[in-house]
Parts: structure tokens; C-alpha cells; sequence
């Protein structure tokens, strides 16, 4: 009886100790919060940062990437480039479990000034339409759109493109739908993301 007491002893202080000690590391999301108005993100090299998590093993075993996410507050960002420390006290976590280790430390963010700029669309058209005919005319609805964004990347810009509308065999007036090339732009809001792009094609005169 002596024997098995202290071999249930020794489980149950194994499971204690277990238990004080498990550890697991996670990736996790960066979420910022609080971005001033009048700024945006234009360079944020990291997505998510990894973390040691310690606590119970009952806990961390029912513990989802979901149930963490590391909370950034911007109010007081500047444009330009930034260091912004991570600490422990910015990770949620459910009740029970704390924060071991934190991978990077730190992030680098670029950010920049807003600005407002109306831009003609212009239409990308591939490929020839049937033998005997051609394109007569290309109109757009609408033919401006208005973009808030990335004040140094709008400066830089003439128009705004559609992606490729492809009209290969045509031979007959069309409309169709395009979306706008905005794929390397930041942008922070657009009065449309896609336009109606209707294309005239007739025959090829005779000589």
C-alpha cells in the first residue's frame, strides 16, 4: 500500500508539473489599430510575428492561432519610416497562459500621408478581333474615378489602367466588365473598383 501511495504521488506530481510547465510556439497576426486618418501603411514587411506561449497543457492544447493576435497602436504614429516595439501586454491570450517569448521584438513600418486624386480610366485591350473586322471606338463608364491613397504613388500617376480585356475574334459591338489594375497601388478607399467597357467593332471597309 506504501508502495502504490507513493508511485500515485509521484504521478500526480509529474501532471503537476507538466502542467506549470508546457509550452508551445505559435505564428500569430499583427493587427494594427488606431491608424491616423490622414496616413497609411505602405511598407509592413511582416504579417505575423512568433510566440512561446507557457501555461497549462489542458489549456494550450485547446489553444487556436485564432484565440492570439498581437494589437499595434498607431495614434501616434508619424509618415516615414518607424520602429514599433512589441511587448508582451499587446498579445491577447486567454485567461491562464502568458507570453515566453516574442520573435521579432520589433517591426519596421513605412508610413505615408493621404491624398486625393481624380483619374481617367484607360482600357487595356488584347489580342485582334476576327478576320475583316476592326475596333472603331472605346468608351468608358465611368470615364474618371477618384482614388484616395499613397500621396507619393498618386503623384506619379497619368490614368489608371483596366486589366487586360481580351477581345480575340470579336466581330460585333460588346460591353464588358473590367476591374482596375490597382494591384501595386495603397489605397485606402476608390469611388469604383470596376468600370463597363464598351467596345465598337465593324467590318474593315472595302477599297
Amino acid at each position: 500500500m506504501k508502495l502504490i501511495s507513493i508511485l500515485l504521488a509521484v504521478i500526480l506530481w509529474y501532471f503537476v508539473v507538466s502542467e506549470r510547465s508546457g509550452e508551445i510556439t505559435i505564428s500569430i497576426p499583427l493587427d494594427f489599430h488606431n491608424i491616423p486618418t490622414s496616413l497609411i501603411i505602405i511598407k509592413n514587411p511582416l504579417e505575423s510575428i512568433n510566440v512561446r506561449i507557457g501555461g497549462p497543457a489542458t489549456l494550450l492544447r485547446g489553444l487556436s492561432p485564432k484565440d492570439v493576435k498581437a494589437i499595434i497602436d498607431l495614434s501616434n504614429a508619424k509618415a516615414g519610416l518607424t520602429e514599433f516595439a512589441i511587448q508582451a501586454e499587446q498579445i491577447t491570450l486567454p485567461r491562464g497562459l502568458r507570453i515566453t517569448m516574442i520573435s521579432p521584438a520589433s517591426i519596421m513600418l513605412r508610413l505615408e500621408e493621404l491624398s486625393s486624386k481624380k483619374l481617367p480610366v484607360e482600357a487595356i485591350l488584347i489580342g485582334k478581333p476576327s478576320e475583316g473586322f476592326e475596333i472603331t471606338g472605346v468608351s468608358i463608364d465611368p470615364p474618371v474615378v477618384e482614388i484616395i491613397g499613397a500621396q507619393n504613388e498618386l503623384k506619379r500617376l497619368k490614368s489608371i489602367s483596366t486589366e487586360e480585356i481580351d477581345i480575340s475574334g470579336l466581330n460585333k459591338d460588346s460591353v464588358k466588365k473590367a476591374s482596375l489594375n490597382i494591384r501595386e497601388l495603397h489605397i485606402k478607399s476608390i469611388s469604383r473598383e470596376e468600370v463597363k467597357v464598351s467596345i465598337k467593332c465593324a467590318t474593315v471597309p472595302m477599297e
